[in-house]
């Protein structure tokens, strides 16, 4: 009987320092919440860390060249970069053509120069109708921007050429 006595009060004190461990745990207070910070003294620096920055196109010219009785048959956009063409997708350098209806990256861009350079593109107007399907009677607005992935751009500059149906009364301002 008194083995069985033992056992009881063995079990019932493990049973009480379990609980109590238990509840020491949940009821010990936690350390603040921090972020990680490593630091050597020994190699501590300062200085400042800045966004990289693209430069603007510049210079963004827009001439219109007239055939027979006035009516359109081309133009001719230039501008000026820091950055040389690229043949990879989404170039440094980017000329895009829209209308109300359509809006397309123009290609065929031509250039010249060591940096700046000087960029040129002439659209007659089979290969304006096939940028932004709407040529005769329109308002087509030509941007240029620097643009580095899809993220990073420069300011852009913006040309409107304007003409009335048929063709007539073609300007580029």
């Amino acid at each position: 009987m008194i083995a069985a006595k033992r056992s009881r009060l063995r079990r019932a004190v493990l049973a009480a320092l379990v609980v109590a461990g238990c509840a020491a745990a949940l009821l010990w207070p936690r350390p603040a919440m921090t972020d990680a910070s490593y630091t050597d003294g020994e190699y501590v620096a300062s200085g400042t860390v800045t966004a990289a920055t693209l430069s603007n196109p510049s210079n963004m010219t827009c001439t219109v060249t007239k055939g027979v009785a006035g009516i359109f048959a081309s133009v001719t956009i230039g501008w000026q970069s820091a950055y040389p063409l690229t043949a990879t997708v989404g170039g440094i350098t980017v000329l895009t053509a829209s209308s109300s209806v359509k809006t397309s990256t123009v290609t065929g861009i031509s250039s010249s120069g060591t940096g700046p350079y000087t960029y040129s593109v002439t659209l007659d107007q089979t290969l304006l109708l096939s940028l932004v399907t709407n040529l005769l009677g329109s308002t087509t607005t030509f941007t240029v921007v620097n643009a580095a992935g899809t993220n990073w751009t420069s300011a852009s500059l913006t040309k409107t050429l304007t003409m009335s149906v048929a063709g007539l009364n073609a300007k580029c301002v």
